[in-house]
């Protein structure tokens, strides 16, 4: 596995917001480095274990290719963050650009097959839903606009993709620096349940043992609640397989989270391999 973080360069001021963001995740990951993709074709296609993913780029990823890796070098140097610039192989056949997938982490903007002025916040696209799906690693979505995070807020429920995710958020925050809380809405699971997977994971000592937090919530919407997640935190949250995976959009507590918090999200899969 490349001890890097995959990005897909879009050469615009949107695209800019977001490389800075890979860039920061970078520097508060010690050791991680940037691979940078810079299309020259509309389309690329990821081929992972699970499956394959085909995915489609507006226009603006096409945007001023011969400054692209000009525009690219120049915010990485200012920002010193180790980077290279990444060669897809070409299907003879298609002439259709296949991108590694044996990378540590991703970031996908939350649509990379519409115009960037049409994105809403309460959206994540299917191509990028289809990656979070298959990708073996996991997926960072920044926020619009470049903003450093200086706490971690992670979603747990009591599932083995939501005790690994936690493990990921505390792991994060521990190699960044920086406090963490573990959120749990109480909608139909038990606290008894949430502590004893927690104990069994070790995770309770592990808080009790940092500068972290769990905060249980047991009244409340969980979209009342979403206002106590520090608006300067990276959003660490898992999404299951099958129809949690749909709910990436359609009426789930991920749905509300990325519709309702402005904040990055790092977004694990059902098919992650966790390796911190």
């Amino acid at each position: 596995m490349r001890n890097q973080l995959l990005h897909v360069y879009r050469n615009t001021p949107f695209g800019r917001e977001t490389l800075l963001q890979s860039a920061y995740f970078c520097r508060q990951y010690a050791g991680l480095s940037l691979a940078i993709y810079v299309p020259h074709h509309p389309r690329f296609e990821m081929r992972f274990e699970s499956g394959d993913v085909l995915v489609f780029l507006d226009k603006s990823y096409l945007l001023a290719p011969h400054s692209a890796r000009e525009h690219a070098s120049r915010i990485l140097d200012e920002v010193g963050v180790e980077h290279e610039f990444l060669s897809a192989t070409d299907e003879a056949a298609q002439e259709l650009p296949v991108l590694p997938t044996d990378f540590k982490y991703m970031a996908c903007p939350r649509v990379v097959s519409q115009q960037s002025h049409r994105i809403g916040l309460g959206h994540i696209g299917p191509k990028v839903r289809s990656i979070v799906q298959h990708a073996p690693f996991p997926v960072l979505i920044p926020s619009s606009n470049y903003k450093p995070w200086r706490h971690v807020a992670i979603f747990y429920g009591p599932t083995d993709l939501g005790i690994k995710t936690a493990e990921l958020g505390i792991s994060v925050a521990r190699i960044a620096g920086v406090p963490f809380t573990i959120f749990t809405q109480l909608d139909g699971i038990s606290r008894q349940e949430c502590e004893r997977r927690l104990a069994q994971a070790g995770l309770l000592e592990r808080i009790d043992n940092t500068a972290g937090r769990w905060v249980v919530f047991e009244r409340g919407t969980f979209e009342e609640n979403l206002f106590e997640v520090p608006h300067d935190a990276l959003v660490v949250v898992g999404a299951g397989a099958g129809p949690l995976l749909k709910e990436l959009v359609f009426g789930s507590h991920l749905e509300k989270i990325q519709s309702f918090l402005p904040n990055p999200l790092l977004v694990t899969g059902p098919h992650w391999h966790a390796s911190i």
